[in-house]
């Protein structure tokens, strides 16, 4: 989960600059993005991860560096894009959607896995744990933000409505009206 919200960061930060000057955060975000799937290949790629561990943590680690690489992706596109197509959006949502799985899964094989695996696959462990309170907080700010999009949605601009100026939420969030879409 923790990749969809750094994706969505990126897209945010990005826009937060002026349209001239946003090179070098676009440059920040990329080596940023860039450089996240190289301790996770990292421990992968140990010996000692294939180990044997009661929970999925090896699988689990895969898939996040799978949707790492999602989110260097998205990351470039997000970068890159002005605007952002339709499509391109659909398709970050999607593959939220999975990360928002398998967050919860590896939240819950970290939990279940601590007697075992982290013991027999201290590293792997390690980096389970991390990506497990990653996932956790972006999870916590999914939860609190998610009836205002719908809301949002459901009444057109009754939360936030930006190009109004507008909207029971517009005082508190008009420095940083990012969190409500993308």
């Amino acid at each position: 989960m923790w990749q969809y919200f750094f994706a969505h960061a990126t897209y945010h930060g990005v826009r937060w600059f002026p349209q001239g000057n946003r090179l070098k955060m676009s440059l920040f975000m990329i080596t940023l993005a860039a450089l996240m799937p190289i301790p996770q290949l990292r421990v992968v790629t140990l010996e000692r991860s294939s180990r044997w561990c009661d929970q999925p943590l090896l699988p689990l680690a895969i898939a996040s560096i799978i949707l790492t690489f999602f989110t260097l992706g998205f990351s470039i596109l997000f970068c890159v894009l002005i605007p952002v197509p339709r499509a391109v959006k659909i398709a970050f949502h999607v593959i939220g959607i999975g990360a928002l799985i398998v967050g919860f899964w590896q939240i819950i094989a970290t939990l279940m896995g601590f007697e075992v695996c982290s013991v027999s696959t201290p590293e792997l462990y390690f980096l389970s744990q991390i990506s497990s309170i990653l996932s956790f907080g972006s999870i916590v700010f999914l939860t609190a933000v998610f009836p205002f999009w719908i809301i949002n949605e459901v009444k057109k601009n009754l939360v936030l409505d930006p190009y109004s100026r507008d909207g029971i939420c517009y005082e508190p969030v008009k420095c940083c009206t990012c969190i409500w879409h993308i």
